[in-house]
């Protein structure tokens, strides 16, 4: 070790140590969305000296994400750059020896098991439950360690799934029955019902709340790397930094004996329809994704659709904005196609809807 090692100031931590950042350097972390909570992980973890980082999110980068979410520029937004691809840029630039693997991908049950394989944990950068309970499914299923957390207002909370029955995907992190916490239907039974609980576009967002829990997430994602468990935070641990108040919640005896995911196994949600037309949260608009995945000739189609509004073709990306348009709330409609044949309709977020306008426009 030299004054000059990157991660020199890390080593020193008798926490980590030079086999610690080993094991840092041998693990692949996925990160689940790349928003506020993902980009600052993302960016923790390759600092840190995370070797392999697998990131996932199927949106583009808006001017309203530069508020909270880190690893974006404004030239990002201008440009509409999907963010697992900015992420991957971004992090490329700050430690090119990590290996940054970038899907603009849809996480639903029959893309996650794929998506996770070969990863030692899992961490959630997510803003909606349903998706949350996709990767408990999957962690609990394939023995990975499932970070939870969440951040919206000016707060947040976090909280560690060990799977019972020992590791099973990881082949780094190793652990026992004694080690298991609750899963997430063991302490959240049930969604909460549509409407409920606050979203960042109705409550807003404090950027030092999110840093501070995607902060948190990537201590306890290094606590599990370097195998030390008993320092890992097992509770259900919220903050909100602008009341000052700060919480732990003991949920050992959460477990619950009769818990379908993580006591009988059935995994609803890994095994569960795929939602192929849902709208999407903090934005007026519907997702459509195609029944197979598709190889479009997006060039092609940009030629096809320029009688029909302005287009603009980016690496994997087009995007449509349809000149005679309006979607039945009075607003501009655009299309955001993928290569792959996923679509954003923005304007509304009816279905019904936006299955036509895809259906006109694309023939889909």
């Amino acid at each position: 070790m030299t004054e000059s090692d990157r991660h020199h100031r890390q080593r020193l931590l008798p926490v980590v140590g030079d086999a610690g950042q080993e094991a840092l350097h041998d693990a692949t972390v996925f990160i689940a969305g790349c928003g506020a909570l993902g980009t600052v992980a993302a960016d923790l973890l390759c600092r840190a000296g995370v070797g392999t980082l697998v990131i996932v999110d199927r949106d583009v980068v808006e001017l309203s994400n530069l508020q909270r979410q880190t690893l974006y520029v404004e030239a990002d937004a201008k440009r509409g750059t999907p963010k697992a691809e900015a992420a991957r840029l971004r992090l490329g630039a700050i430690d090119p020896s990590v290996r940054v693997r970038a899907f603009v991908e849809d996480i639903a049950p029959d893309t996650v098991e794929s998506l996770v394989e070969g990863c030692d944990l899992v961490l959630d950068g997510l803003d909606n439950f349903e998706t949350r309970y996709l990767l408990n499914d999957v962690a609990v299923k394939h023995g990975l360690p499932y970070l939870y957390g969440g951040a919206v207002a000016t707060g947040g909370v976090t909280m560690p799934v060990i799977p019972r029955g020992g590791a099973g995907g990881s082949t780094r992190i190793r652990f026992a029955d004694a080690d298991a916490t609750p899963c997430l239907r063991c302490v959240f039974p049930e969604a909460p019902p549509p409407g409920t609980l606050p979203t960042c576009d109705t409550a807003g967002v404090l950027g030092s709340a999110t840093a501070t829990i995607a902060a948190r997430l990537a201590a306890e994602a290094m606590k599990l790397i370097v195998g030390d468990l008993a320092s890992l935070d097992r509770t259900l641990r919220s903050t909100d930094l602008w009341r000052n108040e700060h919480r732990a919640m003991a949920v050992a005896d959460a477990f619950d004996p009769a818990c379908p995911c993580c006591v009988a196994r059935r995994f609803e949600f890994l095994d569960g329809p795929v939602d192929r037309v849902r709208p999407l949260c903090g934005r007026n608009a519907v997702q459509i994704r195609p029944d197979r995945p598709a190889d479009l000739d997006l060039e092609e189609l940009a030629g096809r659709l320029a009688i029909v509004g302005l287009t603009e073709l980016r690496p994997g990306v087009l995007d449509v904005r349809l000149s005679e348009e309006r979607s039945p709330t009075g607003h501009p409609v655009s299309l955001t196609v993928f290569s792959d044949g996923r679509t954003i309709v923005e304007g509304d977020t009816d279905p019904i809807w936006a299955r036509s306008v895809t259906a006109r426009i694309l023939g889909t």
